[in-house]
């Protein structure tokens, strides 16, 4: 087959009287899926390529043969001159065989493996060069899909792992690593019940049995055993490896970390469990508060009637103190569950302990010695009274409750600054200028497990029947709404001390100071207006308010009250004692009625609703007069006669 040496047209099949193996060639050269080309010695001119050029280069064979366009002017810039070199030596190295990507005239990107080598004559001499090129794109695409893939197995975070049909573990990827703490050298050629738990042995072995029948397992959630020894919780997905005959071969096992979701489930039951215990708390509070305040209201009035050596004084005064704590466990799940809101004011720390000193001594016996020492506090905290003085009691009756022998109780003040290293240390502590409040005790102490639940809802490592579990977990809850911090450090038999750090500021403290003096109830001779659904709150409030000279009209609800006063011929009625939530209507709008036809009167709302229930009725505006129940008999006597002696605009009410 002779070829000219400067060909520059496409060649004419061959004509019939050549040669059959002419014929052949040229066959060959049109259905070859391959480029192929010649050119001459010089490597100047393309004498010949194939059919397979145009649709691979999408160019055509003219601008090869007229030298209008190049070989290497459709390599890719990137590629463009590691190939230029490799032709530029394929004299010396006896041809090139490389791989390099080329541009196509519609901006597409195609691999080309290309191989050149030199067709020597007789002599030896390099009388041209021929070269083939295949396309190569799709391999090459496969390759970086297989690499990315690779990579992907390779970095993700879940465990995957491979096993043979024994359960011998043959791959074994960097999240396994991470997961379970065995490198691939270590576990690979071993058993993978290295990571069963023994508990979860049955549940492995019938998974498996149910893969080696060639049947998927979807994810299912288990544990598994690290090298350390720890659980952990995965969600495990288990498929089947075939080979092409359908058989199974091995099995791939994917595991995700599923133990931040757990903790977070147990978040949302823990926050869904709360809110159950907030709506029961709250749909009883009204009912239980009416009773504790007749229990309360009339135990008062029993025990001033009662002489210092009256042999039911003992029995009263018990009755006395479980109402009480009926009332303070009320006020505890309520703050607990969120359901009251803090009344915020800036006070003195010491002031507050000086005013809590009696009350704190009455819950301790002798045995027990009790010191307060107040620090030089530079600034004052922002809180709500009741809720400091709820934090300490529950920490002085848990130092209490750990000294059954006796033992020692400081309670102390200080200023206190938290840096960077202590808040890196406790989680939720913020850096700044605080006060704190510790509680010492020299008691049992508590081990590190206990500590770990401290402060957990509902957990007490008390006797059944001496603790509700809820102590800790409120003295939490009123810290951070005061955007407080709280901590605790104890050792067993060495005693504990918590510390409260309240936020500092330099602003004028309100007086702490009892509000009502000892003594007699103050007496008045007004006209005033009791409205309560409970009848038997309502005859203790009327009878307790004859009982100090008043004129008391009663009744059930708010449109009871309305015909009270619009039939009432005696003196003008300078107090309205109501209720807020009332069936036909409460008190708030039989206030604002009266109101039209007594601008200067004045309401004192009282409750036992949560506050929340009550916060649209528009009572809880600081300006209003509110007494939520249970309340004393002096309070309420008290706040009478204070709010008949302010003047009219003093309050809104």
């Amino acid at each position: 087959m002779s070829i000219p040496e400067n060909r520059t047209s496409i060649p004419p099949f061959p004509a019939p009287d050549q040669r059959e193996s002419e014929a052949q060639f040229w066959e060959l050269m049109t259905h070859l899926h391959q480029a192929f080309w010649i050119k001459n010695a010089a490597d100047t001119a393309v004498l010949y390529v194939s059919p397979a050029y145009e649709r691979i280069w999408g160019r055509s064979r003219a601008s090869l043969y007229d030298g209008s366009h190049t070989f290497l002017d459709s390599i890719h810039p990137d590629d463009h001159e590691r190939v230029a070199a490799a032709m530029a030596r394929k004299q010396e190295t006896e041809g090139y065989a490389e791989e390099y990507r080329i541009l196509r005239p519609d901006g597409s990107i195609r691999w080309i493996w290309a191989r050149t080598y030199p067709v020597r004559d007789e002599h030896a001499a390099i009388k041209r060069y021929a070269g083939i090129a295949e396309d190569i794109s799709e391999r090459k695409w496969a390759e970086k899909e297989r690499s990315r893939l690779a990579a992907i197995i390779e970095y993700t975070e879940d465990a995957i792992v491979s096993i043979t049909m024994d359960g011998i573990i043959i791959a074994w990827n960097n999240g396994a690593h991470r997961k379970y703490g065995y490198a691939a050298e270590e576990v690979i050629g071993h058993s993978i019940l290295v990571l069963i738990p023994p508990e979860q042995a049955q549940e492995y072995l019938s998974v498996m049995k149910r893969v080696r029948n060639g049947e998927q397992v979807a994810a299912y959630d288990t544990m598994r055993r690290r090298k350390d020894g720890t659980l952990i919780s995965l969600s495990v997905g288990i498929a089947p490896i075939e080979a092409r005959d359908g058989k199974v071969v091995g099995i791939s096992k994917i595991g995700h970390d599923i133990s931040q979701v757990r903790t977070l489930e147990a978040q949302l039951i823990e926050a869904q469990k709360m809110e159950i215990i907030g709506q029961l708390t709250g749909g009883v509070a009204h009912d239980f508060n009416n009773v504790l305040a007749v229990i309360l209201g009339n135990g008062e009035l029993i025990m001033q009637q009662l002489g210092p050596d009256h042999s039911l004084r003992q029995s009263m005064a018990a009755i006395q103190r479980a109402a009480e704590r009926g009332a303070g466990l009320t006020r505890q799940l309520l703050i607990f569950s969120r359901k009251e809101t803090v009344q915020f004011a800036v006070l003195d720390l010491n002031e507050v302990l000086q005013n809590l000193d009696g009350m704190m001594r009455q819950l301790v016996d002798d045995s027990i010695e009790l010191t307060v020492t107040p620090g030089v506090l530079t600034g004052q905290i922002k809180a709500d009274l009741g809720y400091v003085g709820q934090v300490l009691m529950n920490l002085v009756v848990n130092a209490r409750d750990a000294m059954p022998g006796g033992g020692q109780l400081g309670i102390a003040t200080s200023d206190f600054t938290l840096d960077e290293t202590f808040a890196s240390q406790h989680p939720g502590a913020a850096c700044g200028d605080y006060v704190m409040l510790s509680v010492s005790d020299t008691g049992t102490g508590m081990s590190d497990e206990v500590k770990a639940h401290l402060f957990e809802p509902f957990f007490t490592t008390k006797q059944k029947g001496r603790g509700t579990g809820l102590g800790l977990a409120t003295c939490q809850t009123i810290v951070q709404k005061c955007d407080g911090h709280i901590g605790v450090s104890s050792d067993v038999g060495r005693g504990t001390t918590f510390k409260i750090y309240f936020p500092c500021v330099i602003q004028p403290s309100v007086s702490t100071a009892r509000p009502f003096p000892p003594g007699p109830l103050p007496r008045g001779t007004e006209a005033l207006l009791v409205v309560e659904d409970d009848s038997e709150v309502r005859l203790l409030v009327c009878g307790v308010l004859r009982s100090q000279g008043y004129t008391v009209l009663a009744a059930a609800n708010g449109e009871a009250g309305l015909r009270a006063v619009l039939d009432h011929e005696g003196p003008e009625i300078r107090l309205v004692i109501s209720d807020v939530i009332m069936p036909q209507m409460g008190g708030q709008v039989m206030a604002d009625w009266l109101k039209t036809r007594n601008p200067e009167l004045k309401v004192l709302f009282t409750s036992g609703y949560t506050d929340d229930a009550i916060a649209h009725h528009g009572v809880l505006d600081p300006r209003i007069a509110f007494l939520s129940k249970p309340y004393s008999i002096a309070t309420l006597a008290h706040k009478v006669r204070e709010l008949l002696d302010a003047p009219p605009t003093q309050a809104l009410r």
